[in-house]
């Protein structure tokens, strides 16, 4: 694949390097025109669907004013080139880092509460997460492993669903870490990525933000670190959309939803075979240990 060419073939403009920055679902990329840079992605075939709503999510903010990272058109109008290789979508390149959710829980506050406000504008479908995404696609792989414990998983995955599926519904970008707010030098806060959107909880995003627990290791001290920036969330968020005391009392709940649901999704990515028994059983008794310490609480 020429990337090069394929940019010079649909872009107004001409390019003359490019250099990989990462590749994981998507192909990252600086590409150059002369000293000018600017970012590329380009999306497996696999995941082309996603991407082309996400784009489409993003143009609408775009054209509302909202903080993304601008897209830019081809020659023909389009926000991105569509080939066998995948698709090209091209932005301005922004300076800048992931943001802190410890400096900046308030900034982002009011960033996120901007973005599900200004999505309420949004008219196209949105694809609809249900219990088989959030709970479902992890119980199918334990179970496709042959794993003595799915039992224990589903027991636990559905008692969770029973408590947080009538939670209000609207936009949930659905990824919404540290690593998809982008800070820049002077300040300025960009939402990135939106591949992942959907008509979810919007609680949700707010969850996956705030969270401060240690995938990987049970940390006990990883509650209160993320109470704490969840309180200072709120007040900013909360200029920009109402919450109900149900969905702020769901973070605990949501925090171990996100578990069965990025297990599944990297398992996906990645196969069947970059995890084993003992990794589930650390994931089981991780989530045992977040019920206790949460039902204490």
């Amino acid at each position: 694949m020429d990337i090069l060419s394929i940019l010079n073939e649909y872009y107004p403009i001409h390019f003359d390097r490019d250099d990989i920055m990462r590749d994981a679902g998507s192909v990252s990329y600086a590409v150059f025109s002369r000293n000018d840079r600017y970012f590329l992605r380009v999306i497996k075939p696999a995941f082309l669907e996603t991407a082309v709503m996400g784009t489409d999510i993003q143009v609408f903010l775009q054209s509302q004013g909202f903080p993304v990272p601008p897209v830019i058109f081809t020659r023909n109008n389009l926000p991105y080139v569509k080939t066998d290789d995948g698709l090209f979508i091209l932005y301005d390149f922004v300076e800048g880092s992931e943001s802190n959710p410890e400096q900046d829980a308030e900034a982002v506050g009011a960033l996120i509460g901007k973005l599900h406000h200004t999505m309420k504008k949004y008219t196209s479908e949105l694809i609809k997460r249900d219990k088989h995404f959030f709970i479902g696609r992890y119980i199918a792989i334990l179970r496709k492993k042959q794993y003595p414990k799915a039992d224990e998983f589903s027991t636990y995955g559905t008692a969770l669903w029973d408590k947080v599926r009538d939670l209000p519904r609207g936009y949930c970008h659905g990824d919404m870490y540290d690593g998809n707010i982008h800070k820049t030098p002077d300040g300025k806060f960009y939402v990135l990525d939106f591949d992942t959107s959907c008509e979810g909880f919007p609680m949700y995003d707010l969850t996956l933000f705030c969270n401060k627990t240690h995938y990987f290791d049970f940390d006990e001290h990883g509650y209160e670190k993320s109470k704490g920036i969840l309180l200072r969330f709120l007040p900013e968020y909360t200029k920009y959309n109402a919450l109900s005391q149900k969905e702020i009392n769901a973070f605990y709940d949501l925090i171990a939803l996100y578990h069965f649901a990025l297990q599944a999704t990297v398992i996906e990515n990645y196969g069947l075979d970059c995890v084993d028994n003992a990794f589930f059983d650390r994931q089981l008794d991780w989530l045992y240990r977040w019920q206790e310490q949460c039902e204490k609480a």
